[in-house]
């Protein structure tokens, strides 16, 4: 908002080199504030007027001079100068008071016109169309929408566990047993006694080292292969191809598409065939993830490690926080992360809903490794039992290392990985939703 009142003042500069000159009167559609857009018009810059074509000529036209649309909840978007706008409405006495991103302006509606007042001596008038604005369009903000279903946090959060299960229809893909991490890809059907699953034997797939970011995507099942290739195949190890061959990690599919960081930790893009490589964000990232349409989370190495917003179709980036950050899942509109302070790592939260207000806060106690899993009811940390989710400022986490830490959460079931004091693998366990029993597997 600061930004658009100083362009506002340097262009009230402009009004001495320029006559006002008046226009035609034009008849606008008497609709209510909440239908259609509003356009600017005309305007008064300091008891300067400009008719429409003379503000098209001087400043451009006037949807990208000032677009409003209202919504029935009391909240606008809009664009002023090219810069997007928001904020919220409420009526008064004589029309409408905006709330404009911490600005306080008034508005006023009759026979058709809108007449927006910035300052005493400078207002727009606007009149409503019910095509959207081309200046609208091209708000990054207009597909903000960071609202995760539970099932898109349980995706959300796997992926930033590196992915190394996969269940469906009764059979666990992932991991096959190894202490350090260096086993092959197996298949390993199973079925629930009561609480406790009974593991068949153990097909592997790929023996050619243990696999990363198992998804499926229509027929197949996509993985990374030792940091090293992209490949994918049928869930019973048929059809084994490699769709890219170099240095890589993260990878996730988003709108028919596959993402992955390349050897520099850049964020590119293929089809689902590998093929047609694009460059979506050139720099070093880390956890990228797609929280809408269009608009990425990651943490920028070279900003400190912090986390940023970054809006792949207008280049939009936002940094969220200033302290290195790492882990973050969204659940409903909460953004999860922890961020480290003096070796150790505390578990924050963000509200995600406003973008103009980023609300911040953080749990009183810190914990040893910042490692989140997310259910609909708990938070589970490293070596923390489930926190309920309401209290999870309040976490303890008290052990000097990491002794069990949840590697997939789903509706139906979790595994989790305990490990030694060297952060190796002692044991595996698949455990059903209601977490009463455990079985290990193989």
């Amino acid at each position: 908002m600061k930004k658009v009142f100083a362009c506002i003042l340097s262009l009230v500069m402009l009004t001495s080199l320029v006559t006002g000159c008046g226009g035609g009167e034009e008849a606008p559609p008497a609709n209510p504030l909440t239908t259609g857009y509003w356009v600017a018009d005309s305007m008064v810059m300091e008891g300067t007027e400009f008719t429409n074509q003379d503000m098209t000529g001087i400043f451009g036209p006037g949807d990208a001079v000032l677009t409003l649309a209202f919504q029935e909840d009391n909240t606008f978007t809009g664009v002023m100068f090219e810069e997007p706008i928001s904020g919220t409405y409420t009526e008064t006495e004589t029309g409408y008071e905006l709330d404009m991103m911490g600005e306080t302006v008034t508005a006023s509606l009759a026979d058709g016109i809108l007449t927006f007042t910035l300052t005493e001596g400078t207002f727009f008038t606007l009149v409503n169309q019910e095509e959207m604005p081309a200046s609208l369009g091209k708000n990054p903000w207009s597909t903000y929408d960071p609202n995760f279903t539970i099932e898109e946090t349980y995706t959300m959060g796997n992926f930033m566990g590196f992915g190394w299960y996969y269940i469906e229809d009764n059979v666990l893909y992932g991991l096959t047993h190894t202490a350090s991490n260096d086993g092959s890809l197996g298949a390993t059907p199973f079925y629930m006694k009561g609480d406790f699953p009974e593991f068949e034997e153990t097909t592997v797939l790929d023996d050619r080292g243990p696999a990363n970011y198992l998804t499926k995507i229509g027929d197949y099942l996509y993985y990374t292969l030792n940091g090293n290739a992209i490949c994918r195949m049928m869930p019973d190890g048929s059809g084994k191809e490699t769709l890219y061959q170099g240095a890589c990690d993260y990878l996730f599919p988003h709108q028919d598409r596959l993402y992955f960081t390349d050897e520099d930790y850049c964020l590119v893009s293929t089809d689902l065939d590998g093929e047609d490589m694009q460059t979506v964000v050139n720099k070093e990232i880390y956890y990228p993830y797609f929280i809408s349409s269009d608009w990425l989370i990651f943490q920028d190495d070279a900003d400190n490690e912090s986390l940023h917003l970054y809006n792949t179709t207008y280049g939009t980036e936002v940094n969220l926080t200033d302290v290195p950050s790492y882990h973050p899942i969204l659940d409903g509109h909460y953004l999860y992360f922890t961020q480290e302070a003096d070796g150790r790592y505390y578990l924050c939260r963000m509200d995600m809903s406003d973008p103009e207000n980023f609300s911040f806060e953080q749990s009183e106690n810190p914990m040893p490794e910042a490692w989140l899993m997310i259910d609909e009811d708990y938070i589970y940390g490293p070596a923390c039992d489930g926190m309920v989710k309401d209290q999870w400022k309040n976490l303890m986490c008290t052990v000097e290392y990491v002794k069990q830490a949840e590697m997939y959460v789903w509706a139906d079931y979790s595994i989790h990985h305990d490990l030694d004091e060297n952060g190796l693998i002692t044991g595996k366990y698949l455990m059903s939703k209601e977490r009463n029993g455990g079985s290990p597997f193989p």
